[in-house]
């Protein structure tokens, strides 16, 4: 009888070693899950308050061992450059957020890079570069023109203002082609007249 003890004693042992690493794994998958979901509420509350620095504080957890919803970490840092001021970073995170959405779920990614692009347009518009403009305002009507239906026009957000910006998303950036297009040639500074010599 004694002989037996040991061995089921050396089998729990083994039993234990073999499944330690199993719980341990799962362990850090919930704990990352329930990170991931924190983290996200709390980036989307911090991203509408403004609050750079928190959002930055949420953007790091959810870049911390990202396989869960490999998006949502370039969605949160994407957002917080937007906050920055950042354009050209935060549609680099766009896209990245992007190529890792399900088609079907893209909307909410499609919006923003969308508008960073559009953006992006309207800087180079100001700033006179209007080839640069018209090639961003082309490239959010491409995005638009791929996006699932609903997410632009006829879209159902629940906030009135939003709703009518997202609807009318392609008009804008029609009209924005459209005025760069026909726009006046930029006037040249007029001479100063040469001093007289006294």
């Amino acid at each position: 009888m004694s002989a037996r003890r040991p061995s089921r004693l050396s089998l729990r042992w083994r039993l234990l070693a073999f499944s330690a690493p199993v719980i341990l794994i799962a362990l850090i998958a919930a704990a990352k899950m329930i990170s991931v979901v924190i983290a996200g509420n709390s980036a989307a509350a911090n991203f509408r308050d403004g609050d750079t620095g928190a959002l930055q504080t949420d953007t790091a957890v959810l870049n911390v061992l990202n396989v869960i919803e490999p998006a949502r970490a370039p969605f949160a840092s994407g957002t917080l450059a937007v906050l920055q001021g950042r354009l050209d970073e935060a549609e680099a995170r766009f896209s990245e957020a992007l190529s890792r959405t399900d088609p079907a779920q893209s909307c909410p990614v499609l919006v923003n890079l969308e508008l960073v692009r559009e953006r992006r347009g309207d800087i180079d518009g100001w700033e006179g570069r209007p080839d640069q403009a018209r090639e961003r305002y082309r490239s959010a009507l491409d995005l638009v023109a791929h996006a699932p239906e609903g997410c632009f026009e006829n879209n159902t957000d629940p906030d009135l203002e939003r709703r009518a910006v997202r609807h009318d998303t392609v008009a804008r950036l029609q009209a924005k082609v459209a005025g760069l297009d026909n726009a006046p040639p930029p006037q040249r500074q007029p001479r100063r007249p040469a001093r007289a010599h006294t």
